[in-house]
């Protein structure tokens, strides 16, 4: 174990942050247990949540950087793009909110530790960690980082205490993102010298950001990095597993220190910890690639005989000298060390030592052509490190010195074959017999709950998670999913031998425009999208005719869809409904003019309209439930958009006859009374397709203060226009007599999924 410690660049002045909630606190929907850690970026908290009864982890972030609306706004933003991230490998965030000034995020809650303590457990006296273990965990790390980086997010803080374990041994990526919400100057005015986060993340020149022992070159020089920095993290991590050292300085190949390691591990190292960062694997996809192309051993047994073991020892050698990863300009011998900020005592990067000359070995003479037969095609031959593709027909034509060969071969699909071939020198050709790789448990996610899908003749279903666990063999296959209010989709998955979760997106098909409930004796109810959005409420104090009971302006957000009735209940609805028209104008014969005379009881008393809608909608099987609306939801659907008295974009410019309400509504213009309301949708509707939002008769709705004290929307057919704007009220109660001026409009609410 080294004994020099991790060093993090730039952290905050103040101390480390005090407990900002006590175990038994309710943060939303979670109830705070007890403290889990803390560092710079805040608290930690194992909770549950009250619901579910499933734990979480709470990361609460310092109350002082809450105050600064510049890095909250960075942070809710980042904070969308985080939770984007869905993968078996990563530490997803599920949550993110406010409470009491404080910020905080809820990330699945992984219960078997950091790789740093993991590492600790199972390395070797002095020594790394079983070089199997090392290439499964960095396999699934570099999983992991294939999806962020796709995603446009890089971690720049990559480190064994960064990495999380379940308890099955499963990796997951921590904290990332999180650093990118801020840079130093934004810092600088929460009150600390930079990011809170350990291993900041800032992407502007000049910001040293990150922890020093597996910091890239790029950034130790404070200039922008990207997913290639990353990727050197990745390689300082392997060293450091495998070897117990960190790669600091002159750094002997991990092999050297290592017995019995397979010299590929130098290679793959090499390439990650290239200082020029296009020298290095382009992406962590290359890198996770090129870890597989390492076979696993154990016991320090080699696959080749002595003499071949000899030539890939030469042909290593030479391979840290002439890689064509390497720059041209720089031989690894000599490479200058990268040079720190003097605010950072850092160590320069690792240099591998010019390995000891040795003498060539002879020349192979050419010996005699030999065929590889009944191959599948897309495998591939290497034979004397060199790689040889089979063609469509499945043979191969090798040309091969005396002496038997060894040869590896690969192909989608199948096991890797490692064997000898030409022992006889009679033998001209050899049929190889490879065996399918058996099918192993993938879990598909990201779906919603009870998808179908279907896959290599299987159907399964997707559990509450979203989850479905199939048996797939190796090879690109075709799956199919589909789900109730989910778009189905087709899509070709690329399985490998060690693939453990694919990622899926389903696509939610967007609310219908409409929903009509027919009732039992045909009568139909249309109802009109009202999409979610934010409006303001109420009225200006300059809006002309403004009263005394308008609500005072107020930016309000409706977060959900709803859906209102195209028109005021008609006496033929509400007869359908509840068997009963108390409506004064009824004696005039049409049925299409709105209920009136309607009591605030005969709407949500037992046997109310309400009620009798919902039992419909339970026997029709449709997915809502039925309501009035409340008077915020009323305004913001009358507006349809608007923000002006009336919704075609007009104010008043008459309390008693207004020329720009008159294609809209019924009332009283100019004082002159009608004899009863007009029927239904005889005036212009507005942008959402809602007629009558404006006049002919009052609607009752819920009040602001609750559902025991209803308000009356709308104005009506005997008032004037100052009456029917939009943000006129009139409060009432439920014991309030009705008239011929009041009627109402039903409300449906989709069902959670």
């Amino acid at each position: 174990m080294e004994s020099q410690p991790e060093k993090t660049v730039f952290v905050p002045r103040a101390s480390a942050p005090r407990d900002l909630f006590q175990p038994g606190d309710v943060v939303g929907q979670y109830k705070v247990e007890r403290v889990l850690g803390q560092g710079g970026m805040g608290v930690v908290y194992l909770a549950k949540h009250t619901a579910l009864k499933k734990e979480f982890a709470l990361k609460v972030l310092p109350a002082l950087l809450a105050q600064d609306q510049s890095f909250v706004a960075r942070f809710k933003k980042e904070g969308v793009m985080v939770g984007r991230l869905k993968h078996a490998h990563i530490v997803n965030v599920t949550d993110f909110g406010e409470s009491d000034g404080k910020l905080y995020l809820v990330l699945e809650y992984v219960d078997g530790g950091s790789l740093e303590e993991w590492f600790e457990k199972n390395r070797r006296p002095g020594g790394g960690a079983p070089a199997a273990e090392v290439q499964r965990l960095t396999g699934q790390i570099l999983q992991g980082l294939t999806h962020a980086h796709e995603a446009g997010l890089v971690h720049r803080d990559l480190k064994p205490a960064n990495v999380l374990l379940e308890k099955t041994g499963e990796a997951k990526i921590s904290d990332f993102g999180l650093a990118r919400v801020g840079d130093e100057a934004e810092y600088r005015r929460a009150g600390g010298t930079a990011s809170p986060f350990t291993g900041d993340s800032v992407t502007t020149t000049g910001t040293m950001v990150g922890t020093i022992d597996f910091m890239s070159p790029e950034a130790r020089s404070m200039q922008p990095s990207d997913a290639r920095s990353d990727i050197w993290a990745v390689g300082v991590m392997t060293y450091y597993l495998l070897t117990g050292k960190k790669p600091h300085g002159i750094a002997e190949p991990p092999s050297r220190l290592v017995p019995g390691l397979d010299p590929r591990w130098d290679k793959f190292i090499k390439v990650c910890l290239a200082l020029d960062p296009a020298q290095r694997y382009q992406t962590a996809r290359e890198a996770a690639e090129a870890l597989r192309q390492i076979p696993q051993r154990s016991g320090g047994r080699r696959w080749l005989g002595p003499a071949i073991a000899a030539v890939l020892l030469l042909a290593g050698a030479a391979a840290w000298l002439t890689t064509r990863r390497e720059s041209p300009a720089a031989p690894a011998a000599s490479v200058a060390p990268v040079v720190a900020t003097p605010a950072v005592n850092a160590e320069p990067a690792a240099v591998w030592p010019k390995p000891e000359a040795k003498p060539a070995s002879p020349e192979v003479p050419a010996g005699r052509s030999f065929a590889l037969t009944g191959l599948p095609p897309g495998a591939v031959i290497t034979h004397q490190e060199r790689n040889h593709p089979v063609g469509a027909d499945g043979r191969l034509l090798l040309e091969l010195p005396p002496g038997p060969q060894a040869v590896r071969v690969k192909a989608p699909g199948y096991l890797d074959w490692a064997g000898e071939i030409g022992a006889d020198e009679k033998a001209t050709e050899a049929a190889i017999t490879l065996q399918p790789v058996p099918p192993h448990p993938v879990r598909l996610t990201g779906l919603p709950a009870q998808a179908q899908v279907k896959v290599a003749d299987q159907i399964v279903t997707a559990d509450a998670a979203g989850t479905a666990l199939v048996e797939l063999r190796s090879g690109q296959l075709a799956l199919t999913a589909s789900a109730a209010k989910y778009e189905p989709l087709e899509q070709i998955v690329d399985i490998q031998a060690d693939t453990e979760s694919v990622p899926l997106v389903m696509k939610r098909l967007p609310p219908p425009a409409e929903v009509v409930v027919t009732l039992s004796d045909g009568t139909a109810l249309k109802f009109r999208l009202v999409p979610a959005g934010v409006f303001f409420a109420g009225s200006p104090p300059d809006e002309n005719g403004r009263q005394r009971n308008d609500l005072p302006r107020a930016k309000t957000d409706l977060p959900k869809n709803f859906y209102l009735a195209e028109t005021e209940t008609t006496q033929r609805q509400h007869r359908a409904l509840t068997g009963k028209n108390p409506s004064t104008s009824r004696a005039l014969g049409d049925e299409t003019r709105p209920v009136e005379q309607v009591a605030w009881r005969d709407l949500t008393g037992t046997g109310g309209a309400v009620e009798k809608l919902n039992a419909a909608l339970r026997r029709l099987g449709l997915p809502y439930q039925a309501d009035l609306p409340g008077e915020i939801e009323w305004e913001y659907a009358a507006r349809a958009g608007t923000e002006t008295a009336f919704n075609n974009g007009s104010n008043l410019t008459n309390e008693r006859d207004d020329p720009a309400l008159n294609t809209l509504a019924v009332y009283a213009r100019g004082g002159a009374s009608h004899d009863a309301p007009a029927p239904v949708a005889s005036r212009k509707a507005n942008a959402w397709g809602l007629f009558d939002m404006h006049g002919n008769v009052a609607e009752w709705t819920y009040g602001v203060r609750g559902k025991r004290e209803p308000v009356l929307r709308g104005g009506n057919w005997k008032v004037g226009a100052v009456h029917c704007r939009a943000a006129s009220r009139v409060e009432v109660t439920p014991e309030t007599r009705p008239t011929d001026t009041m009627g109402y409009r039903l409300l449906l609410r989709p069902l959670e999924d």
